[in-house]
């Protein structure tokens, strides 16, 4: 099962986690990682460092790094940990979306897993438009 990592900006990291829980439940594979302002970013980088390092010693093979915003701190650490360590996939622009299908589908492999999650992100961002029909139509 592959470990799923939501690591972004301020309390969208705590927000995401309290979302999954309302909806799915608690995930043991679903973690948060926070940067904000009183953190800063030599911590937030030892913090995601070590859960990624963590996971390795306990035999996690399969690591998914979902992030906020494509080049962003959190973006950039995670690009240098999936550098250092095999198995690990990074993707921006995380939707709450994806992150329920991340969690779906966290047994399949993770190169395909990334797809989907990229596909159902995609899927996901729609605007309303309204249909307005005739009486013809029924």
């Amino acid at each position: 099962m592959t470990e799923i990592i939501f690591a972004a900006h301020g309390l969208s990291a705590t927000g995401m986690r309290d979302s999954v829980e309302m909806v799915i439940g608690p995930q043991d594979n679903f973690h948060t990682v926070m940067l904000s302002q009183e953190v800063g970013i030599e911590s937030f980088k030892a913090e995601l460092g070590e859960l990624v390092r963590r996971f390795r010693i306990e035999g996690k093979t399969d690591i998914l790094i979902l992030t906020d915003i494509p080049a962003g701190t959190p973006y950039n650490v995670g690009v240098e940990l999936s550098l250092e360590y095999d198995g690990v996939a990074v993707l921006s622009g995380t939707n709450f979306s994806m992150v329920l299908a991340a969690l779906e589908i966290s047994d399949i492999p993770l190169d395909e897993m990334v797809l989907e999650i990229i596909t159902t992100g995609r899927e996901a961002v729609g605007t309303f438009k309204e249909i307005i029909s005739t009486e013809e139509d029924f």
